[in-house]
Formats: C-alpha cells, structure tokens, sequence
C-alpha cells in the first residue's frame, strides 16, 4: 500500500509539472517547427490612420530540427489593415530561431470594429518536386479599431526647458495592463491614438527618469512635456568607522557617484547637508568648473565640531549648478546610543529626484506578471490531479 501511494504521488507531481509546462508555454509547434513571441498577448486598441511600430511586439520562429528549411510568413487582417514584419521569406537552420518585429498600419478606410488578426508561419522545401509545405504554426491577437481619435504630443526638456533626445514611450492603460504602442529615440513623440488612459515613460541610458499618466478625448489634442534630470546621485551611502577596542564611532566616510548622463555643465558644486538636534552642518565636498558626461566618484570623511552626541544624524548631498540647487540624494540616517556607538537607520527618501532604474519595458513586467499565473494555475492543476490518483488508489485497495 504505502510502495503504491508513494508511486501515485511520484506520478501526479510529474503531471503537475507538465500541466505547469503546458500553461506557462505560449508557443505553437508542430513536427520540431515552432512560434513564439508577445504578439499573441497584445489587446490593441487604435484608432483610424494609426502607424505602429515598437519592439515589444514580436514573433520567434523556431527551428528545432536537424534539417535546414525556408519560412514562408503570412498574415490575417481585415480590409485596411497591414500587419508589417520585417521579413516575409527567408531560410532557417537546423536548430535555431529568428525574431521578427511586428507592426500595423491602420488605413483611414478601415472600418472600426473588433478583429482577430493572425500571423502564420509555414515551413518549405525546395526539391526536384517542387515546393514542399511541411507543417506550419501560428498566433492571433485581438484588435479593436476606433473611429473617434485624439492626438499626442510629448516631448522631452531639461529644467532650463531645452529639448532633450530621450527614449519615450507610450503605453495604452488597459483595466491592469499597459501595453505599449509607441516609441522615439529622439525627444519628441507624435501620433493619434484612440480616446481613453496613457502612460508616458522617458528613459536615458536605461534609467526612468520621468513618467506621466494621462487622459486623452475625442478630438483632444493633447501636449505632455516631461522635465528630466540627467545628473543624479548613485551608491550614496555612510559607513560608519569605529574605534578597534571600544567600537565607538570615530568618524563618518561618505561614498557616492554623480552620474551624468548627457550634456557637460558648468559650475557645480556638491555639498554634504549633516543635520542633529545640536548641529546643522553644510560641507562642500567638491567644486567644478565643469561637470563632463559620465561618472565622478566621491569620498568625505566626516567628523561634527562638537564631537559625537547621543541622537541621529541625518546626511543628505546636495548638487548645485550655478548656484541652484539641482537636484538632492536620498537621506541617510545614523543613531548614536549612551555609549557612543553608531547603527544605520532607515529614514526613507528626501528628495531623490530620479525615479529608480528600469531595464525592461512594462511590458516585459505584465508578461512576468501573466507567467507567474499560469504557473499557478498549473501547479493547482497538478495538485488536483495528485488528489484524484490517491483517492483512487486508496479506493481499489478498499
């Protein structure tokens, strides 16, 4: 009986796994030939006389046999629409795989509805007979064509209202997602889109420095400009340093790197801000003719005239441009105790006026967000199944 049980339950964690697998796996596959990508995932909402182009939106064909092929790609659309890919016809090797972009041109003929439009993918060969079709895949996507539309304008600007080149992009706010729909590298986004929610996001070098969610109405024309900073602090941080035999804090080393990711400026300074109940402190650390693009790393060490007191001390580096204050560091806490030692302490976020990096587009993150679903929709699966194989096991042995 228990050698029985003990196999039922090997058996149904295996099919758990599998059901796992089966939900978690968005690719369609037949005789080692496969389809991959986010196309299938999109809910594309976009009015008459759209242009679309991001590559977020994408398709993976796969290879998986020991023999060379050629693919042959074809599209499904209602009158007016042209899905656009960046290739139609081309061979494939043994055991490997091609990403293609996917686009859509919205006609002002097109007639506003909801369509399933579909990309397939047909494996060939080339022979004394001729061509051979020999299996084929395929994914479909919902689109829902308006008829009303708005447009949008964004651009980029730095605090002195200057353009600025930056990645935008700009996603459709769908019940939970955002999907994205458009992109620039340049500072300036313009298109139509449909009445409904936004959100705007601008990247440099792969940090989020600005985003903005908005409305747009029939007929709006709807003008966004998004102010970034591009110098910023990074790796701030206090280390206290003790004495060896009574661990009393001696002094506090600063560390930090300013970060500048575009155009060089003139006249800056940074300061350390070093506030207590006994003392208010305010420290330049280091002075520039001329702050050039890229990273300068930096290092003070810091002792209160007075000597260390019992209470907390907050730091805080301050970057002035021409005398203004530009931009602000996280605060950065430090508790003394009775007997004059130190421990770090959370005091949470000044003025950092960075928004934290981001590598990945949201749309990467509601895909992660899907993927972790389906595992546990497929691992409840398993466990069902692990529950059927013991009740019927202990049932037989009844």
């Amino acid at each position: 009986m228990a050698s029985t049980l003990k196999k039922a339950i090997c058996l149904g964690w295996l099919l758990a796994l599998f059901s796992a697998v089966i939900w978690v796996a968005p690719v369609q596959a037949q005789g080692g030939f496969a389809m991959s990508g986010s196309f299938y995932a999109q809910k594309l909402e976009l009015p008459q006389g759209t242009i679309l182009r991001t590559p977020d939106i994408y398709v993976v064909i796969f290879n998986n046999s020991a023999e060379d092929i050629n693919v042959k790609m074809t599209t499904r659309a209602p009158l007016g629409v042209t899905i656009v890919l960046s290739e139609y016809d081309f061979p494939l090797s043994a055991n490997s795989q091609k990403k293609l972009e996917v686009g859509l041109d919205i006609g002002m003929e097109a007639v506003p509805g909801d369509y399933k439009i579909g990309i397939t993918a047909e494996p060939y060969k080339e022979g004394g007979e001729g061509i051979q079709i020999v299996g084929g895949a395929g994914q479909e996507a919902d689109l829902t064509i308006t008829g009303d539309f708005g447009s949008v304008d964004i651009s980029t600007v730095s605090t002195n209202g200057a353009p600025v080149p930056a990645m935008i992009i700009l996603f459709r706010a769908y019940e939970k997602d955002n999907f994205e729909i458009a992109r620039t590298e340049t500072g300036s986004l313009i298109t139509n889109v449909s009445p409904g929610n936004y959100l705007t996001r601008v990247y440099i070098a792969g940090r989020n420095l600005a985003e903005e969610s908005f409305a747009v109405a029939a007929d709006e024309q709807k003008t966004i400009s998004l102010t970034v900073k591009t110098v910023y602090f990074e790796g701030f941080e206090i280390v206290p340093l003790n004495q060896r035999d009574t661990e009393t804090l001696v002094m506090v080393r600063v560390v930090a790197t300013v970060k500048n990711l575009l155009d060089a400026f003139n006249d800056v300074k940074v300061n350390l801000l070093v506030s207590s109940d006994t003392q208010q402190d305010n420290i330049n650390i280091i002075s520039l003719s001329r702050l050039e693009k890229g990273d300068v790393e930096l290092s003070n060490n810091y002792v209160p005239g007075d000597g260390w007191r019992q209470g907390v001390y907050l730091f805080k580096l301050e970057l002035e441009v021409g005398g203004q204050i530009y931009t602000t560091s996280q605060a950065k806490g430090l508790k003394i105790d009775e007997t004059g030692k130190a421990s770090l302490i959370g005091v949470g976020s000044a003025t950092d006026i960075a928004p934290s990096a981001s590598t990945t587009s949201p749309a990467d993150t509601e895909a992660g967000s899907s993927f972790t679903w389906l595992i546990i929709i497929g691992a409840a699966a398993g466990v069902l199944i692990i529950a059927a194989i013991i009740a019927l096991v202990i049932r037989r042995k009844k």
